[in-house]
């Protein structure tokens, strides 16, 4: 074993010693202080030394050549068992590596809390809201040491709803394919109900039509010819991607089908997207679909996996049931798509809305005190922008579009018109 002792300023300016002279496999033994130094005591075993052991010139010159039971390592021979003992003092000495590099990173984040203890403190209710600890670490980052804690809180929520990336898509005004994809149970069926309805209040009941691929869920396609009868749409049970191409080339312009697809387990997801093989000419997106009680390595797996059906943006169902969002939002942070609707509720219309980073920082991080004023703030925005998109789009039509009502009418007020040219019998 290889044990060196050195001397330095502090803890950092010896390790970095230890690094240069012994590698990164040496461990720290000891340390204490000493006429005003840090003196350090390091170990490293033999066999691990990142030094190249150098024999003498003439040794080498005038020793003869070794026999071939001396090179056996090189020609592949069985070596001999390790000494147990050996072997349990390579083990504690690994053990107390691990613990060294724990008391140290322990020791630099106490050193971080005492010269910024305002930051320390957003940190510690970041995570205690679900954060990860580098994003907590990150957002505290930016909080000056001379602010009021009221002041530094605000920056920080500024900076959360500013990083959060949203999604605002145009295919529900130009038209063509939407398919929702994701895991089962998030709610891909009750999300397309909704879409669909958002559109017929726009645009009415012949600018819409429902397509499912989900055969394998007991129910899937009578829950949404319920839907479509109540509404007075189209809907089509289609067995793939083909009769989906071919529906797809006969609609006009402007129309929007609304595609439910079956759920998917993420080790199960087929390697090639739903619209790989369509022709650039039509339209085509699909959505994630995920949900906010998925706990946060459970979605990492999930938008991983579904990267292979090529989502555009993404859907945040069931704000309502979780606990805490700050564990999904340091998942949503790390990934590049964008959000563009949450639902919080079992309302079909009423509770799906367009994204407001600023609510759904409010709902992270659960702020009591302005809390309630700022959810009603958020739910007045959110009114006003769902009255705005009853105008339908400035485009050709057509068909004439019925008028909207100021008051956004519930799903049991809406009447069937009849069924659509596509629907099903």
């Amino acid at each position: 074993m290889n044990v060196r002792r050195y001397r330095a300023r502090d803890m950092r300016d010896a390790m970095r010693q230890v690094r240069e002279q012994q590698g990164e496999d040496a461990v720290i033994l000891s340390s204490r202080r000493v006429d005003g130094w840090l003196e350090v005591v390091a170990a490293l075993e033999d066999g691990e030394s990142s030094e190249p052991m150098h024999e003498p010139e003439r040794t080498r010159s005038s020793s003869p050549a070794r026999p071939s039971a001396e090179r056996a390592p090189e020609q592949g021979a069985p070596s001999w068992p390790a000494d147990p003992e050996l072997k349990a003092m390579r083990q504690e000495l690994r053990d107390l590596r691990s613990l060294m590099n724990r008391q140290y990173a322990e020791s630099e984040e106490a050193r971080w809390a005492a010269r910024h203890p305002l930051a320390a403190e957003c940190k510690a209710r970041l995570m205690d809201r679900g954060f990860s600890e580098s994003l907590a670490r990150s957002l505290a980052g930016s909080i000056l040491d001379d602010s009021s804690p009221e002041q530094a809180w605000e920056r920080l929520r500024a900076r959360l709803s500013g990083a959060i990336a949203t999604h605002r898509p145009t295919i529900l005004d130009e038209g063509g394919l939407l398919a929702m994809v994701g895991p089962t149970g998030v709610g891909k069926t009750t999300t397309l109900a909704r879409i669909a309805l958002r559109q017929i209040r726009r645009m009415g009941p012949d600018s819409v039509t429902l397509v499912t691929l989900d055969s394998q869920r007991i129910g899937a396609t009578r829950q949404l010819q319920a839907f479509a009868q109540m509404a007075g749409v189209s809907v089509r049970a289609l067995q793939n991607a083909r009769e989906l191409r071919d529906l797809a080339r006969r609609v006009e312009d402007g129309h929007l089908i609304l595609v439910d697809t079956a759920g998917q387990a993420p080790n199960a997801v087929e390697e090639e997207s739903l619209f790989a093989h369509l022709p650039p000419s039509i339209r085509a997106e699909s959505w994630l679909v995920v949900s906010a009680t998925t706990q946060g390595n459970t979605l990492r797996r999930v938008l991983e996996a579904f990267r292979k059906a090529e989502p555009s943006a993404l859907v945040l169902t069931k704000l309502d049931e979780a606990e805490q969002l700050g564990e999904v939002l340091s998942v949503l942070l790390d990934q590049h798509l964008g959000l563009g609707f949450v639902s919080d509720g079992q309302r079909v219309a009423e509770d799906f809305h367009r994204v407001d980073t600023g609510h759904l920082t409010h709902l992270a991080l659960d702020d009591d005190a302005d809390g309630s004023m700022a959810k009603a703030n958020a739910r007045e925005t959110w009114a006003a922008e769902r009255l705005a998109e009853m105008d339908p789009p400035r485009r050709a039509r057509s068909q004439p579009r019925p008028a909207t009502s100021a008051e956004p009418a519930s799903l049991e007020l809406i009447h069937p018109v009849g069924k659509g040219r596509y629907a099903t019998h």
